[in-house]
């Protein structure tokens, strides 16, 4: 385990970062790294035993990261992949890494992009107990593996001497967001709560309570914070970069309540005039701008006018 760690982190096996990759640039956008959907999946160590997958998102725009977390009991993975494939490539990485089994799959989002790929998971280990919120576990009652066991608070999970913390800091992105902090680490897992580059995406979103979510975990204060979208870099970055997701999510809030004081016309994504009318300052550059703009005006105005699901 030790001799794949080292090599993992100094770049020698199949699947890590690829050398001719554009280093810190924020924006998610795939190209705008200098990679190809040919250079996924890959997956990096950020401490022993702990790996950053990454597969890339149905939209092929951008990455989808999940957590790996190794442990001498058993396999605690952070969300899955976007589609059975990519769901059978993360099994078959996995069984590269460790012979241990999937024990718990914690649901740090329930979109699709973060868990279609769960058929292959729940075949290659049937008895995989999957974690998630109760609002997440109503959301996924289709899914090929539903989640059985939940948190509405916090859950501290001890597998294999590993302390893994599963935190309910409040909705966010989907409404049902879960993170995972693990103490020994201090490595803060934030699935979709934390999109670094890109737009704020509030399609199932809770605007206002998103930012107090991130607010919550920058008060943890964790040396490294992953995102469900986006690059991995050097800790000092990740933790700078959620602050400025956390500022341009506040930004597009504030252009939201703007705009509907203004009465600009946002009755639904597909016929909202006020985009166009819109001023997103730095997030006007970020990934999927265009695609997620009239969604979180939409979701801005639902909020403002106590619309939005309880």
């Amino acid at each position: 385990m030790k001799l794949l760690h080292a090599l993992l982190s100094l770049g020698l096996l199949a699947g890590t970062a690829n050398a001719a990759e554009n280093t810190k640039v924020s924006n998610a956008a795939i190209d705008a790294r200098g990679l190809t959907l040919g250079d996924f999946p890959r997956y990096k160590s950020v401490a022993p035993d702990i790996y950053a997958y990454e597969g890339f998102h149905p939209s092929k725009v951008m990455n989808t990261v999940s957590l790996i977390i190794v442990t001498k009991d058993g396999v605690v993975l952070v969300d899955a992949m976007g589609d059975e494939q990519q769901g059978q490539q993360l099994v078959d990485n996995i069984k590269k890494i460790t012979q241990q089994p999937v024990k718990y799959l914690i649901v740090g989002s329930d979109h699709g992009d973060h868990m279609a790929g769960n058929g292959p998971l729940k075949k290659a280990w049937p008895g995989m107990v999957v974690i998630s919120t109760p609002a997440s576990q109503k959301a996924m009652e289709k899914n090929a593996a539903p989640p059985t066991e939940l948190v509405t608070d916090k859950r501290t999970l001890n597998v294999g001497g590993t302390e893994i913390q599963i935190l309910n800091l409040g909705r966010a992105h989907t409404g049902g967001d879960l993170l995972v902090y693990l103490p020994a680490t201090k490595i803060m897992f934030m699935s979709e709560v934390y999109l670094r580059g890109v737009f704020p995406a509030m399609r199932t979103a809770y605007p206002g309570e998103w930012v107090e979510t991130i607010k919550k975990a920058q008060a943890m204060n964790a040396n490294l914070y992953i995102a469900g979208h986006g690059w991995l870099d050097d800790a000092a970055t990740m933790k700078a970069d959620l602050e400025a997701f956390r500022k341009n999510l506040e930004v597009v809030i504030a252009e939201g309540k703007r705009l509907h004081a203004a009465k600009a016309p946002c009755p639904e994504p597909q016929t909202c005039e006020a985009a166009k009318q819109a001023k997103w300052g730095a997030a006007d550059s970020l990934a999927l701008r265009d695609a997620q703009a009239p969604i979180a005006l939409a979701k801005i105005y639902q909020e403002i006018d106590g619309k939005l699901p309880k």
